[in-house]
C-alpha cells in the first residue's frame, strides 16, 4: 500500500490518478475526506500533520509514503518529525519526499531552507528514501491569468528567471516509478522540464494557446511590490517566494534529464499544460 500525503496538491492529485490508473493500491491522506474527489479505487483517509494522533490510522499498512508537507513554520520541519516518528511505528519502508531544486543549488532562502532541514530529517530516519527537487512547476503561470484574461497582457518583473519549468504530471510520474520499483533508494533527483523558458516566451505560447497576441511589460521590482500591496498580497510566505525567485536565477534554467531516465519519456511542455489550462485565461 502507498500512501500520498498532499493528495489534493498539484502533484499529489496526479500521482493519486497515475497509481491508481496502474491498479497500484493507492491511500490519499487529506484534511478534509468530504471535499475531496478521487478516482474509483481510492482509499481515502483523514490525516493531519499537525495532529499526529491522526497519523497512526492513516499509515496503517502502508509501506511506502509520498511526503508532501503543507509548509515549514518558523520551528522548521516539524510536521517531517511527525511523521518520521508515526512512519516508524507503522513499519513504513520508505519515504519519496518532495522537496525543491534549491537545496541542490545553495539556495538560502525561508522556503528552500525549510526543505533543506525537512530532507535532513527524512534523510537521517533510518527509513529508505528517495527526494524529488523540482524547479518552478508550470502551475506558475496562474499567477499572471487575471491580467492576460483582462488585458491579454502578461507582467513580468525585471529579474525573473528563464525557467525550465515542469508539469506537476512529470513529478508525479517520477514518483510513481520511484515508488513503485527500487533502485532509487538513497537517491536525491533534480527534476526540470526539456526546454528554459524567458517570461516572453511563456506569454508567447499562452499568445498561441489563445490565438491572439500577449503583450509582456516588464515591472521593476518596485512597481511589482507595489501592485502585491495593493491587491493585498503580503506577508512572510510571498517575501520568501519573491526571495526564492529572485535566487532561482543563477539555476532555474538549467535542465535536467531526470524526467526522461527515470520514466522512459520525454518531459511534457509547456504548451501541454497551457492547452490543458486555457480556460483561466479566458
Amino acid at each position: 500500500m502507498i500512501l500520498v500525503t498532499g493528495a489534493t496538491g498539484n502533484v499529489g492529485s496526479e500521482l493519486v490518478a497515475q497509481l491508481a490508473a496502474d491498479g497500484v493500491p493507492v491511500r490519499a491522506m487529506t484534511r478534509n475526506p468530504g471535499k475531496a474527489d478521487f478516482p474509483a479505487g481510492v482509499e481515502v483517509v483523514a490525516g493531519d500533520f499537525d495532529k499526529p494522533e491522526t497519523l497512526p490510522a492513516a499509515l496503517a499498512g502502508a509501506d511506502r509514503v509520498f511526503v508532501c508537507p503543507p509548509g515549514y513554520g518558523p520551528e522548521g520541519p516539524v510536521q517531517e518529525r511527525t511523521l518520521v516518528a508515526a512512519a516508524r511505528e507503522a513499519g513504513v519502508k520508505h519515504l519519496v519526499k518532495l522537496s525543491t531544486s534549491g537545496v541542490g543549488y545553495g539556495a538560502t532562502d525561508p522556503l528552500t531552507s525549510g526543505h533543506r532541514a525537512g530532507e535532513q530529517v527524512i534523510q537521517e530516519s533510518g527509513l529508505q528514501w528517495t527526494v524529488l527537487r523540482p524547479g518552478t512547476f508550470m502551475v506558475y503561470l496562474y499567477s499572471y491569468a487575471d491580467t492576460i484574461r483582462k488585458q491579454r497582457t502578461l507582467y513580468a518583473t525585471e529579474g525573473d528567471p528563464v525557467s525550465a519549468m515542469i508539469h506537476p504530471r512529470d513529478i508525479a510520474a517520477v514518483a510513481a516509478t520511484i515508488l513503485t520499483t527500487s533502485g532509487h533508494e538513497g537517491q536525491a533527483y533534480t527534476l526540470t522540464g526539456g526546454e528554459a523558458l524567458s517570461p516572453q516566451r511563456q506569454g508567447e505560447i499562452v499568445g498561441e494557446a489563445l490565438g491572439q497576441e500577449i503583450k509582456i511589460v516588464e515591472r521593476t521590482q518596485a512597481e511589482a511590490q507595489a501592485e502585491f500591496d495593493r491587491l493585498g498580497w503580503g506577508g512572510p510566505r510571498l517575501q520568501a517566494l519573491l526571495e526564492l525567485k529572485r535566487q532561482s536565477a543563477a539555476w532555474d534554467w538549467k535542465i535536467s534529464d531526470s524526467v526522461e531516465k527515470i520514466t522512459g519519456k520525454a518531459p511534457l511542455t509547456l504548451r501541454t499544460w497551457v492547452d490543458e489550462n486555457i480556460h483561466i485565461f479566458g
